[in-house]
């Protein structure tokens, strides 16, 4: 049962982080071709559904990898608040007192995330759920901010500049709030990350080792 759980967490997560993004990206490519007379409508629909459905389906994944860096940039550059891993250590350790000490608090969140699945993959499945949430919409961010700028250029040169004009204020809203959900969903992720590690048995003796020797290969 928890084997089947992490498989369809992981599919959820690869549709989430790649898929859906590059869905978006391929339905403004294909809007914009049609836009510009490259390709008739009615060409889309002559092909096999079942064929159309797994070539839109692969190349929307592809789009998805092809387009993460420039995703992961452009939050980057994004002018609004981005939480760090510092400040899901410095929340959870605000709310829970008793962990300020415990050396896993300390630790690189994917370590923790490999400890949580060892301990128990269903609950992993909940992390792996947040950080997939996060990701799309950080990912997404780029296909608005493609499709704002098409919105702009037929806000300018196209006939229906008012309708356009509209779509551009949507989608720049959109934009705005993919980035700062995105983020807001990632810091979650890190602290649900913290919540389910601190329950998790002798999970600071690792981590306290490791350190210890640290310590002890200095001073030699």
């Amino acid at each position: 049962m928890r084997g089947s759980i992490v498989t369809l967490a992981v599919g959820l997560f690869d549709l989430a982080t790649y898929g859906i993004p590059g869905a978006l990206h391929l339905s403004l490519i294909v809007y914009v071709l049609v836009r510009l007379d490259v390709i008739e409508p009615a060409s889309l629909t002559s092909a096999p559904s079942v064929l159309l459905v797994i070539g839109a389906a692969v190349v929307s994944y592809l789009l998805g990898h092809l387009t993460y860096p420039v995703s992961a940039s452009l939050d980057k550059l994004a002018p609004r608040r981005n939480w760090t891993a510092d400040d899901a250590r410095h929340e959870f350790v605000a709310r829970v007192p008793a962990s300020r000490d415990r050396p896993f608090v300390h630790a690189d969140t994917s370590v923790l995330l490999a400890a949580v699945e060892l301990h128990d993959k269903e609950a992993a499945g909940e992390i792996t759920r947040l950080q997939g949430a996060g990701l799309m919409l950080r990912n997404s961010a780029l296909a608005l901010a493609f499709a704002f700028l098409v919105a702009v250029a037929e806000a300018v040169a196209g006939p229906h500049r008012v309708l356009s004009g509209g779509c551009a204020a949507l989608l720049l809203a959109g934009l705005a709030a993919a980035i700062g959900h995105g983020r807001r969903v990632r810091h979650w992720d890190r602290l649900k990350t913290l919540e389910m590690c601190f329950w998790v048995p002798d999970i600071d003796d690792a981590f306290d080792s490791g350190r210890r020797g640290g310590r002890a290969g200095r001073r030699r």
